[in-house]
């Protein structure tokens, strides 16, 4: 069964800071240790359980007293158009679904950090508990059910909102729209064209300041050089391989010849 794509979006301007979003991120992630690995509610509730928050809120404060701000930058994964995490993942346990979101497959991932060092925003979370690595999924399964993400179902000032892709964004450039001319500055919507190259458009995307882009953690050119390294590596590494058997093939081959031809000989001299 296809779905539409969908989006989510977060609104720095309307953001209260209340970070109700982390709770309930967290909370659903928990949730689903219940429902997917069949948990206590002691076990997914009360222990630690740090790679489960998906949302991480990075705050700094700008200016001086009292003309002081705060901004609140939330990292987590920005499910790319192009996902690098996705590319190198030497088991195939990362896919990108109908909805647009890029999902880890636990069963799968082996724990070996590729996606971490792959990802341009640094986004994965390797868990010592488990062994293995975690990022948001944009509430994959809740969208597919016809859900809000969590983050945004819990959000009071709709400082974060889900939908389908095309909604989204025509939300989020009218209110980008309307605070450029209110505040007098330009904001712009982070991922609803494409970035660049590397990651192409987002599904996951950013109401901010165009001036304050760097503090809301949104690089202009997100890039990292593991992962065209390791792409080579791969491709070398394949290539490594295949010359290995063919030469073990051809060794193999060499040899049975050779053991023939010895026997033909014996059997002449007999």
């Amino acid at each position: 069964m296809s779905y539409q794509k969908m989006a989510v979006c977060y609104d720095t301007q309307s953001c209260i800071k209340c970070f109700a979003c982390v709770i309930s991120c967290s909370t659903e992630n928990r949730m689903r240790l219940q429902r997917d690995y069949n948990y206590t509610v002691d076990k997914s509730m009360v222990e630690p359980h740090h790679h489960l928050n998906y949302l991480r809120v990075e705050c700094t404060e700008k200016g001086t007293f009292p003309n002081v701000s705060q901004i609140a930058a939330f990292k987590h994964c920005q499910h790319c158009e192009h996902p690098k995490c996705m590319d190198i993942c030497p088991t195939l346990a990362i896919s990108k679904k109908d909805t647009g979101a890029v999902v880890i497959d636990q069963e799968k991932c082996v724990g070996c950090q590729s996606c971490k060092d792959a990802c341009p925003y640094d986004v994965p979370m390797f868990s010592v508990e488990t062994g293995k690595t975690y990022k948001c999924t944009m509430c994959h399964d809740r969208l597919t059910a016809g859900m809000p993400t969590a983050c945004s179902a819990a959000c009071p000032s709709v400082a974060i909102f889900s939908g389908t892709h095309d909604e989204v964004v025509a939300e989020a450039r009218k209110r980008a729209e309307n605070y450029s001319k209110i505040f007098n500055k330009e904001y712009f919507v982070y991922g609803a064209d494409k970035v660049n190259d590397t990651v192409g458009t987002l599904s996951y995307m950013t109401i901010a300041p165009k001036e304050n882009r760097d503090d809301y953690l949104l690089p202009a050119d997100p890039s990292n050089g593991v992962a065209g390294s390791r792409e080579v590596a791969k491709v070398v590494g394949a290539a490594a391989m295949a010359a290995t058997a063919a030469a073990v093939a051809g060794h193999a081959v060499y040899t049975a010849l050779k053991y023939n031809d010895n026997h033909h000989k014996e059997n002449d001299n007999e």
